[in-house]
């Protein structure tokens, strides 16, 4: 009888082993498997094109006194939560080149990542707005504390505009850590440059995050994390919305207003 129980153990060990692959993506024969395992679709070059989806879309940037939008740190907080947002968006494939890898980002939809590979959703129109907050020096690179507000985001659904699933009008608590891995940045990151502006999404066009490690997306620090400090910066753009956008709260004929993009990359692409 000890033998035998020892079996059903061994065996229901190894049940729940194959289970928790199988849910992973990691051992399963089929369509399912050939679509987590297969090499992302986007880019289709070495070059970032912009997907179709956020074309009619921009991000509008401002950062606290004394943050540079165009520094090492401003550039790479920049494209991460860019790349998050289009993330949120589209999906992981479409984000910019080296975003996953630096991240470790994977797609596995809400129980195993923030991202999938791909929504589905869109086209999409409108402003994202980001705020730096802090630029916090480290031992091994930075903090940065940030928001991201959607307000001025809409999708197109059945042929009118409405709130998507990430729209929000109280803005996006986020702090990352920025780690060096190398002692050689990517050769864009320090290059001042100037401003341009367009009415669709601008992005850079090769990896911006060369040399670099992101540890954390999203603000989980018991301190920053929760407190409603994207807020007043939210009214201070969008003094009558709520924190909460439902997504039947309106289903407008035309698409919202497009900002020009700031600071965008005037080396990238639109």
């Amino acid at each position: 009888m000890r033998v035998l129980c020892r079996q059903k153990v061994v065996v229901a060990v190894l049940m729940v082993t194959l289970a928790n692959i199988t849910a992973c993506g990691s051992v399963v024969d089929g369509p399912q498997a050939s679509e987590t395992s297969a090499a992302p679709r986007w880019p289709a070059t070495n070059n970032y094109e912009v997907p179709d989806g956020i074309a009619n879309a921009t991000m509008v940037w401002s950062a606290e006194s004394g943050i540079d939008l165009f520094s090492i740190e401003g550039t790479l907080a920049r494209a991460t939560y860019e790349s998050v947002a289009i993330g949120w968006m589209v999906g992981l494939d479409y984000t910019y080149i080296g975003f996953p890898a630096s991240s470790n980002s994977v797609p596995g939809g809400p129980l195993y990542s923030t991202f999938r590979a791909e929504t589905g959703d869109g086209p999409f129109a409108g402003t994202v707005n980001g705020h730096i907050q802090q630029i916090i020096p480290t031992d091994t690179g930075f903090d940065a504390i940030s928001c991201l507000l959607t307000a001025g985001l809409d999708v197109s659904v059945d042929g009118k505009y409405a709130p998507s699933g990430l729209t929000n009008g109280g803005g996006q608590e986020l702090r990352s850590r920025f780690i060096r891995v190398d002692d050689i940045p990517s050769v864009h990151l320090s290059v001042a440059s100037s401003p341009t502006g367009g009415l669709h999404w601008q992005a850079p066009t090769d990896n911006r995050f060369a040399g670099w490690k992101i540890d954390g997306l999203i603000d989980i620090d018991p301190i920053t994390s929760g407190t409603g400090r994207c807020n007043p910066w939210a009214r201070s753009l969008y003094p009558d919305t709520t924190p909460v956008i439902p997504r039947d709260a309106y289903a407008n004929e035309d698409p919202p207003p497009v900002q020009p993009a700031y600071p965008g990359w005037p080396d990238g692409s639109n």
